[in-house]
């Protein structure tokens, strides 16, 4: 093919400037300090396309990897006001005043992308397939996968989603998030244009830029998202933490289930309510109503502080059990019938009292409610508009007992899932390392085994990967297939040498070149085996005294003084 489109990197027809496809046309020019059009890196083995998107932090191509014969998309480190580019060489040129800041951020880039780029088992973050430095920058390489903007998707479902849907969707992108932090990054740009979903009903976050881009007070002019950005990211001087990602979070759940984001932070700081309509909030269970309060506090301090306690206050719906052991408790006036008559006069002074009694605990419970009330931060926060007196719904379906899968093999769990209309187990599960959990069997889930919930709900399922250290098997005397499906199976990946041997016949393995049995490697690493190449040839009659009579002519040519 002549020519090809840098729109979408599909063959363009030689007598057309626009692609059919895309739209794209050919006669677009890049302007600087973006890469041109074309543009090589890695030895020709990225090419540039167009500009799909430029923050104050970096800018996003859609790239072509030659050797891997794919579309991907690639950020470039291209912080806005603190460089320039050359012209004829692609390389990035910095002001003596801003070098230092450039470079600062340039290293937090860098370890904020490799820390990125080993979070496979986050299904909410989109792969990091190569990370590199070329024309005094950094480039980030993501695969690129066909999704939907999360608005899109929000406005064809009638401008929200009911909690259950919104649950599936994001529980997992919690589980990213509370991953992140653990690993020592952040996000701090959750929002609704962050976020994308795929065609499984998988959300996919994107634009992830280092902490100095998602506050003021920093080198980078900030980039913040009006209703979802914390109100301590307003501020030069605060420090963000997770309660700042959970405000994030908590405000693009908002949105998702009643189709709006909440207020900016200066309309919040005079007025610090949540209104939404009355016919949404009254299809939201009251613990998800809690959970948003929670999550969505101006004040720092007083927000929820952790991820975890976010999942513990977004699945804290009081469970049938519980209401069905308060409604069986007995009516003890029901057996007033067969009290002797002194007793039931002595029962009926005791109502009288005991009726007194409720009327003062009544009283003194709202007077200390009200004033509870008053200083509560929650009080006036969640106030729908127009509210009604009926603003709670009872859950409708049948409540069943969640199961215990912990422990059972993944596939069978899938098989068994398929009898059942009670629960759905995820198409995309997690995944992650244990050493207590066999690799294939479920390590965790959520809900938690034996809680009720009402038919039909989703099962989150975390699936072991095995150990981390995996043990080297023994291996000497095996074919190499045999020891190539031996450590594969604990996905080592394996080179070979070959050595003369003799004890091993030829063809088959030595043993390890660097390691021995029993040795202990991470997953996925690589090894080097040694295979024989049989008994080393020895010398024949006419060979040794051939080297016989070169030694004795070289002794007379070199006699001793």
């Amino acid at each position: 093919m002549s020519k090809i489109c840098y729109g979408c990197f599909r063959p363009l027809d030689d007598e057309s400037s626009k692609c059919p496809r895309c739209g794209f046309d050919a006669a677009t020019k890049q302007n600087m300090p973006f890469l041109p059009l074309g543009a090589e890196l890695q030895k020709g083995r990225y090419t540039i396309g167009k500009k799909i998107l430029s923050s104050n932090e970096s800018t996003r191509y859609i790239a072509y990897d030659n050797s891997m014969d794919a579309v991907v998309n690639i950020r470039e480190f291209l912080p806005n006001g603190l460089c320039a580019r050359k012209k004829e060489s692609n390389k990035i040129v910095l002001n003596a005043e801003k070098a230092a800041a450039y470079k600062r951020l340039l290293s937090k880039y860098l370890d904020y992308n490799r820390t990125l780029a080993r979070l496979k088992d986050c299904s909410a973050v989109i792969r990091v397939s190569d990370i590199f430095v070329e024309n005094n920058t950094a480039y980030v390489v993501e695969e690129r996968e066909s999704l939907l903007p999360f608005a899109d998707y929000i406005k064809k479902c009638g401008d929200h989603i009911s909690w259950e849907t919104a649950r599936s969707l994001f529980m997992p992108l919690l589980s990213t998030l509370e991953k992140m932090h653990k690993n020592g990054i952040s996000h701090y740009g959750v929002g609704p244009g962050n976020l994308k979903i795929n065609s499984e009903g998988q959300l996919k976050l994107q634009n992830f830029s280092i902490s100095d881009m998602r506050k003021k007070g920093t080198d980078l002019k900030p980039m913040l998202i009006s209703g979802c950005s914390a109100p301590e990211q307003y501020d030069d001087y605060s420090v963000l933490d997770e309660s700042t990602e959970i405000y994030g979070f908590t405000a693009t759940l908002f949105y998702a289930l009643t189709g709006s984001v909440p207020e900016d932070v200066e309309k919040r700081r005079k007025d610090n309510r949540l209104l939404i309509s009355t016919a949404i909030n009254k299809n939201l269970p009251s613990y998800v109503r809690q959970a948003l309060s929670s999550g969505l506090q101006f004040d720092q301090e007083k927000r929820l502080a952790t991820f975890a306690d976010l999942r513990a206050e977004l699945s804290a719906a009081p469970t049938a059990k519980a209401i069905k052991e308060e409604m069986s408790q007995p009516d003890m006036d029901d057996d007033d019938d067969d009290m002797p008559s002194k007793k039931r006069k002595k029962k009926s002074s005791s109502s009288i009292y005991g009726v007194i009694s409720c009327i003062v605990s009544l009283v003194i419970f709202v007077i200390i409610g009200t004033l509870w009330l008053q200083e509560n931060p929650f009080a006036k926060m969640f106030e729908p508009e127009n509210v009604s007196s009926d603003s709670e719904v009872e859950a409708t379906g049948e409540v069943v007992t969640v199961p215990n899968l912990v422990g059972v093999k993944y596939e069978i769990a899938v098989e068994e899932a398929g009898k059942t209309s009670d629960y759905q187990l995820l198409k995309a599960v997690e995944e992650e390392f244990s050493d207590d959990v066999p690799e294939g069997y479920i390590a965790s889930q959520f809900p938690e085994a034996y809680s009720d919930e009402i038919q039909g709900y989703s099962l989150y399922i975390t699936v072991s990967k095995g150990a981390k250290q995996r043990e080297l098997p023994k291996i000497e005397g095996k074919t190499v297939d045999q020891v190539a499906q031996l450590l594969g199976d604990e996905s080592f990946v394996t080179t070979q040498i070959y050595e003369y041997s003799e004890t091993i016949k030829k063809g088959l393995v030595i043993g390890y070149d660097a390691h021995v049995p029993g040795d202990k490697l991470e997953y996925g690493s690589s090894l080097v085996i040694k295979v024989s190449k049989g008994a080393e040839p020895k010398a024949t009659d006419t060979e040794r005294r051939t080297s016989d009579s070169d030694a004795v002519s070289s002794a007379d040519e070199n006699p001793e003084e």
